[in-house]
């Protein structure tokens, strides 16, 4: 139930198929629409076509071309057989929407085409508004503009090509236009396919709200923003959905979690004719005659449904239980529980910055489920602006973005508690120099950084930067001996309970999960900080920007001139999961930090390399590195690469002496089943032995399951267990499980941290809370062989092996090829790449070759997910860090006197400070003035060309009466 786009052939050929067969379809997607009396216009203006006009196949034809239908002359360049017919907009109602139609008398059906018809109309309407098609103007069609009538042929379908019932409209976008200038023009996409989901989502509200308002029908959520109507339950759905049954069974799993062109292609592999299907009564007879097979009315269950107060009442519940999860520390940005709270809510939990296309999209299906429509989403956006809720942000690419005060006023605290340059150094520089000398193992590099962190030049907030293998560990480690030496009390902090332990481990010091050390400083716990803490916060890249804050806000207040804190990270590897880049906005503050470069994790020279060039941000060109050294395997289906994984993986447990090598996926599904598969293997060598117990246990995606463990399996706990010291991500492996006298099934665990727990299996669960009544819940268990990039990040091995089943990033890539010592190996689904490249080529038939299929994984390596802070859209930034008020973006260019005089003072002050210092040299002066040249220049650059108009058009004269006599120079 999304809207799925597509691009159509070139010239009269893409409407050149006309038949009265409604259920006839042959290869050519783009000869799909016309049938005679089959379509309909819509159009925005109706300078060409009519809207709700009857297409006919010469009009079809001749605009497909570019052509005007009523003299046939050409309307836009390059029109004819070349010229691009236009996009198809594929809108499709749910399911449950489809079976009641089928299911109907001819009254129903014509309420429920009504219904989805006007859905479609709006979302037409959507797509027009929110301008995502543009036309091409200028030299090269650099420039864009709305277009004034866009024509679009609306054909409605009720089938699939294996005969079950399907209600959509394909919506064919013309590729020509008119303009304000009344001349016809190509448009231009890109945005469309950009938004293509929000469209859908669009689609999707305006049938919630027609099916609420005409039937009174209960609707529930079906996952990824979907729905479907209360009352048909998930089988009767699947008896009338073998079209998305053949297509799973090509992609080999849940189509949510695969591409759209490898849904395309397996949807072109399991295409059926639909000239062998039949047709009219004959498939009438057939939707009754499973109707009455599966003994169900669907009508009857929807209206029974709908009456049950139970339906009104119900939510999507599991966003709700995620977020009670946080509401001790960081409660949901909006209050309420309309549609743009709980989506902005949503949203923010993960940005500090959230774009239209975000917002409206997750807005758009809250609504859906509330039977609410576009409209009042609009309107509900416009008046939290107006209360303050959503604070406008200045757009980098025209998009509007929205930050909340609470945001807003977190990133400013954390900006202005990490500036404390005259904070001074804590550490004693005899402790210091003892320190770095018992420590010949250093580098050059790693002592500079020792000494930039510690030494006496140090501010209040330092930070190190370690690419993956760099040796960040051992550089710690010596920090925290200097810091010792030198009285100071030293606290590890880390995101996560798995990278605090690994920070412990390496250097011996007090640690703790982040929310965890929040939780118990705020409850008075813990002593807090004083002059003598050094807080080392390690895997600062995935702090969130409330942590960060609370963090470096804790330091900076500490009595007698606050604490100090040294962050570790790499903002190159994953970024924080809450919030946006704490860490690179410290480092913007700071203007300075340590960096440790030179890789000294890998063995083999090549690969230390390649990673040395991730580290740099280079992720392709070390990715062209493994390609080239054959450490890349694609494989044709999802079971056979996965069976490769544990060939290489066995492969390397018996090259390196059984020693740890690593599996790891980009989801939790694909780990679970790599971890079933690696278990079968260790099942065979005899290192787990004794019967199978299964158990039931929560999974990494927090839903039930069932597990079978043995003596010898390798756990991971999902959650804390305070009563035996277990955290989230604590490793083990099971020494004893099975029933005692009672019955009770009881676990003995060797931690790795050497220590050894028995307990009974239903008993190791999170401690419950008091005050709250929940059922028993299960244990959160899963294997422990495979994982997802973020459960390794920070971890090393002998060997690793990167399965990668869906599109990657730079990001994950380079956490996944650095984890290992000695060697490692990616293997990748051919299928999806293939995929990829067919619906990218003029012929989706024809066959990739293997340096095809290479650029397309090279393609991924480019792709960097930076997440934007608000002081990235602000432009004044130090205003803003002093209050966290952001001020409205100015939107033209103006002469600022004041700033210029202010700005000549400052200069003159530093000149007389530089005349005062005899060591600062005419060289240094040179370079500062230079330097400002510079600065002035590049302002000068980014000012508006005074011959482009705000919208971009030419400017013939200048205005008689200038209000200004220059541009103003903001600083």
């Amino acid at each position: 139930m999304t809207a799925s786009l597509h691009t159509l052939g070139a010239g009269a050929s893409a409407g050149a198929y006309y038949t009265q067969d409604p259920y006839r379809e042959t290869q050519n997607r783009d000869e799909y629409y016309a049938k005679d009396g089959g379509g309909r216009w819509w159009t925005s203006a109706g300078s060409i076509v009519r809207d709700g006009a009857a297409i006919d196949l010469a009009s079809f034809q001749d605009l497909c071309a570019g052509r005007d239908p009523r003299t046939g002359q050409s309307l836009v360049r390059g029109a004819g057989e070349g010229h691009r017919a236009g996009w198809d907009v594929c809108l499709t109602a749910p399911k449950t929407f489809s079976i009641l139609w089928a299911d109907g008398g001819a009254n129903q059906r014509a309420q429920l085409e009504a219904i989805h018809a006007a859905a479609v109309t709006h979302a037409l309407e959507f797509l027009r508004v929110e301008g995502l098609v543009e036309v091409r103007l200028g030299a090269g069609g650099y420039l864009r503009e709305q277009p004034t009538d866009l024509m679009v042929g609306r054909f409605d379908h009720y089938t699939t090509r294996d005969g079950d019932p399907n209600c959509h409209t394909h919506c064919v976008v013309i590729n020509v236009a008119e303009c304000t200038d009344r001349k016809y023009r190509t448009l231009e996409p890109t945005k469309l396919f950009d938004w293509q989901k929000v469209v859908g989502s669009a689609f999707r509200v305006a049938l919630a709200e027609g099916l609420s308002r005409e039937f009174g029908f209960a609707l529930r959520s079906a996952g990824q923003g979907q729905f479907e109507i209360r009352g048909i339950p998930d089988a009767v759905i699947a008896a009338f959905s073998k079209r998305s049954a053949a297509i799973e069974a090509v992609i080999g799993g849940d189509r949510t979690s695969v591409s759209g062109s490898r849904k395309e292609v397996a949807a072109l592999s399991t295409r059926a004719a639909k000239a062998d299907l039949p047709t009219g009564a004959e498939l009438e007879k057939r939707w009754r005659q499973e109707f009455a097979s599966l003994g169900f009315d669907p009508w009857a269950a929807v209206r029974e449904a709908s009456r049950s107060p139970a339906a009104a009442l119900e939510r999507d519940l599991e966003p709700k239980q995620d977020v009670a999860r946080e509401l001790d520390f960081d409660p949901p940005e909006l209050a309420g529980d309309t549609p743009v709270a709980r989506a902005a809510s949503a949203l923010f939990r993960h940005r500090n910055v959230v774009d239209r296309e975000s917002l409206i999209e997750q807005a758009l299906n809250e609504a859906s489920l509330q039977g609410i429509g576009i409209a009042a989403v609009r309107a509900e956006i416009i008046a939290r602006e107006r209360q303050g809720d959503l604070i406008r942000l200045s757009p980098f690419d025209g998009q509007a973005c929205w930050t909340t005060p609470g945001i807003a006023a977190a990133e400013a605290a954390l900006l202005r508690a990490a500036d404390r340059p005259d904070a001074g150094s804590r550490f004693r520089q005899e402790a210091l120099r003892a320190a770095i000398e018992a420590a010949p193992e250093l580098s050059a590099e790693q002592r500079e950084a020792v000494i930039h962190v510690a030494g006496p030049d140090a501010s209040g907030v330092s930070v190190l930067e370690a690419g993956a293998g760099t040796g960040k560990t051992t550089t710690a480690r010596v920090v925290v001996q200097a810091a010792q030496a030198s009285g100071l009390t030293v606290i590890g902090l880390a995101p996560s309970w798995a990278a605090a332990k690994e920070l412990a481990a390496s250097t011996g010091i007090e640690t703790f999960a982040i929310a965890k050390w929040r939780h118990d400083l705020k409850h008075g716990w813990i002593p807090p900080l004083d002059a003598n803490t050094l807080v080392l916060c390690d895997e600062a890249g995935m702090v969130g920007t409330r942590d960060m804050a609370f963090v470096l806000d804790s330091v900076a207040s500490a009595p007698n001139g606050g604490a100090r804190a040294i962050l570790l990270g790499d903002r190159r590897q994953l970024a924080a999961v809450p919030g946006g880049s704490a860490l690179r906005a410290v480092v913007d503050v700071l203007g300075r930090h340590a960096t440790l470069t030179e890789v000294r994790r890998q063995v083999l020279h090549w690969q230390r390399a390649a990673s040395i060039l991730m580290a740099r941000g280079d992720v392709e060109a070390a990715l062209r590195a493994y390609a080239q050294h054959e450490r890349i395997e694609l494989v044709s289906g999802s079971s056979a690469a996965q069976e490769q994984v544990i060939a290489l993986w066995t492969a390397a447990r018996e090259r390196y002496g059984n020693s740890e090598v690593l599996i790891v996926t980009r989801r939790n599904r694909d780990a679970a089943a790599l971890n079933t598969a690696a278990r079968a293997v260790l099942r065979a060598e005899g290192r787990i032995t004794g019967p199978d117990v299964e158990v039931r246990a929560r999974d990494r995606e927090n839903k039930p399951s069932t597990l079978s463990l043995a003596n010898g399996d390798r756990i991971r706990f999902g959650e804390g267990i305070r009563r035996h010291g277990i955290v989230n991500g604590t490793r083990g492996e099971i020494q004893a499980i099975g029933t005692d006298e009672q019955g009770e099934l009881q676990i003995a665990v060797r931690l790795e941290d050497g220590r050894r727990i028995e307990d009974a299996y239903a008993a190791l669960v999170r401690d419950s809370k008091l005050g709250r009544d929940s059922p028993t819940p299960l244990p959160r268990i899963s294997l422990a062989i495979a994982g997802t990039a973020y459960s390794v990040q920070g971890r090393t091995a002998s060997a690793c092996v990167y399965y990668n089943a869906t599109s990657s990033d730079a990001r994950e890539l380079y956490v996944g090829l650095t984890r290992h010592r000695h060697d490692t190996w990616l293997v990748v689904e051919r299928d999806r790449l293939e995929a990829a490249v067919r619906s990218r080529g003029s012929d989706p038939r024809m066959v990739p070759s293997r340096a095809e299929l290479y650029e397309r994984l090279f393609v991924e390596a480019r792709r960097y997910a930076e997440k934007a802070n608000v002081v990235d859209h602000v432009e004044d930034r130090a205003a803003f860090v002093r209050s966290g008020a952001i001020p409205p973006a100015r939107t033209d260019v103006r002469l600022d006197v004041a700033r210029g005089f202010q700005a000549g003072r400052l200069l003159r002050a530093v000149l007389q400070e530089i005349a005062a210092v005899p060591r600062m040299t005419g060289r240094s002066l040179k370079k500062l003035l230079r330097a400002a040249e510079r600065s002035v220049s590049r302002r000068r650059q980014d000012l508006p060309d005074p011959s482009r108009g705000s919208n971009g058009s030419p400017v013939s004269d200048p205005p008689k009466n200038p209000k200004r006599s220059a541009p103003e120079f903001d600083r």
